[in-house]
């Protein structure tokens, strides 16, 4: 991995054409405290390259062999060669979303510790800067190298970004986590990829996007405390194009979240359409949004997006009743 790969844009004023760009498109939001326009967090990011490579390049040692092998065959150094045979194919030699190893490294040892015995807050030392190291990387891919990513699904870089949430109690408060995470999860939502974003395909390593799903609603319950970054997550997949199921689980399993679940229209910035068109047919579903709205589990103080699709829904279906009475 060379650092001199993204120099050419840092160096010509690309985190300013950037920020230029955010200005002509109005995707600056002032609500979001915790958000810093992307051109200033690229900027950071180009500071930052030998020392996101060296992250990699630690993440990466397992490889090393391999790696002075091939070198020693291309430079035809015959007495360090022991076969001229390649080795038997059983795969890429990097897994296709590696620019993520170091996230989702992290989620594993944290996996492995729960069961092992200890806390998941006990993470290794060093393993912010790593989180923060990555998702630098991934800002400096999705901005100035998108082809890179093109062979990631959409799904596998939502599911493989959750790890943020789920890899400790706190890591997603952290600011430069925050700082990154928003910037990333603006440029997956946009309106030109939000169509492509299909929950409906399992992401890879899981059986499907509701079983990371039931686990990012568990935590956003136990440690959120309301993070209005984490309650974006956790709004993404109610988009009504999306399985019932999940708006299901909220409504029902997790209601108690509808308290904290405080993020506005703004700072979701996904249009309010794609969570009430068209008119919700899952007769289930509608009267976990009646009894919500009747029981005052569910206000407009509390949760601003849902109550409102929630009331959205509700007149819908009165309505098409006296129509079909009619």
């Amino acid at each position: 991995m060379s650092v001199c790969l993204l120099c050419r844009e840092g160096h010509s004023g690309g985190p300013e054409a950037v920020e230029l760009g955010e200005l002509k498109l109005h995707t600056q939001h002032q609500t979001s405290p915790s958000l810093q326009t992307v051109g200033a967090l690229l900027r950071e990011a180009c500071t930052q390259l030998p020392s996101i490579r060296g992250c990699y390049l630690t993440h990466l040692a397992y490889l090393e062999q391999s790696v002075l092998v091939s070198r020693d065959v291309f430079l035809g150094r015959n007495p360090w060669i022991n076969s001229h045979l390649l080795p038997e194919l059983t795969g890429p030699t990097l897994p296709s979303d590696w620019p993520f190893i170091p996230l989702i490294s992290l989620y594993e040892w944290t996996g492995v510790s729960e069961g092992g015995g200890l806390a998941v807050e006990e993470l290794p030392h060093g393993s912010l800067q790593g989180v923060t190291h990555c998702l630098q990387w991934l800002l400096l891919l999705e901005v100035w190298r998108e082809e890179a990513l093109k062979v990631i699904l959409p799904i596998a870089k939502l599911a493989r970004l959750s790890c943020v949430f789920l890899c400790s109690s706190d890591l997603f408060l952290e600011r430069p986590v925050q700082r990154l995470t928003w910037a990333l999860f603006r440029l997956l939502t946009r309106e030109s990829r939000l169509d492509s974003l299909d929950l409906d395909v399992p992401p890879p390593g899981l059986a499907s996007f509701q079983d990371l799903y039931t686990a990012l609603l568990a935590q956003y319950e136990a440690v959120s405390f309301g993070d209005r970054l984490f309650g974006c997550w956790v709004l993404l997949p109610l988009q009504r194009r999306y399985s019932a199921s999940m708006r299901l689980a909220v409504f029902g399993e997790h209601v108690g979240m509808l308290r904290s679940l405080g993020v506005t229209l703004e700072q979701l910035s996904i249009s309010v359409e794609r969570f009430t068109l068209p008119p919700e047919d899952s007769l289930p579903l509608l009267r976990l949004y009646f009894r919500a709205l009747v029981t005052g589990t569910l206000k407009l103080s509390w949760c601003p997006i849902l109550y409102v699709v929630a009331l959205s829904h509700i007149n819908s279906f009165i309505f098409s009743q006296d129509a079909a009475v009619q």
